[in-house]
């Protein structure tokens, strides 16, 4: 799995610079918009494999120790709504003018990093400040 995340990636990567080139090149900004678009699937979906394979990793090298509280309750946020309507401006513009394209990438740059980070708060919060659970490795100390 390692190593079909890491080929999603590259093949993000690829597709963003090949996109470029030929938004660049080719004056047509259809075909632009389609290969960005298809690196950021990429890039999500490379990503995800990434992650999911270092949670494995990490739930098969921790040692059995008491379970954790739970994962915390992510509350009402505005950012998935922002998100989605942002997705009006990105059909239009790709349809139509390319300023539109650009205000709604903008938008939905915004709202994905805003919603990502309305999450990460809610979460550090819930583990006092920490990146994520506590780690419960050999040097974790053990009643018993």
């Amino acid at each position: 799995m390692k190593l079909l995340g890491r080929i999603f990636l590259a093949f993000g990567a690829f597709l963003v610079v090949a996109g470029v080139l030929y938004g660049i090149h080719s004056r047509e900004y259809q075909g632009l918009t389609l290969m960005l678009t298809t690196a950021g699937g990429a890039f999500l979906f490379g990503g995800y494999l990434t992650q999911a394979l270092q949670r494995a990793t990490a739930i098969q090298t921790a040692e059995a120790a008491p379970a954790v509280e739970g994962e915390p309750h992510v509350g009402p946020t505005i950012w998935p709504l922002v998100f989605a309507l942002s997705m009006v401006p990105l059909v239009v513009g790709a349809l139509g003018s390319r300023w539109v394209l650009a205000v709604g990438g903008v938008v939905f740059v915004v709202a994905g990093v805003g919603w990502l980070l309305d999450v990460q708060r809610q979460w550090q919060a819930h583990y006092g400040g920490g990146h994520g659970p506590p780690a419960h490795g050999a040097d974790a100390s053990v009643d018993g």
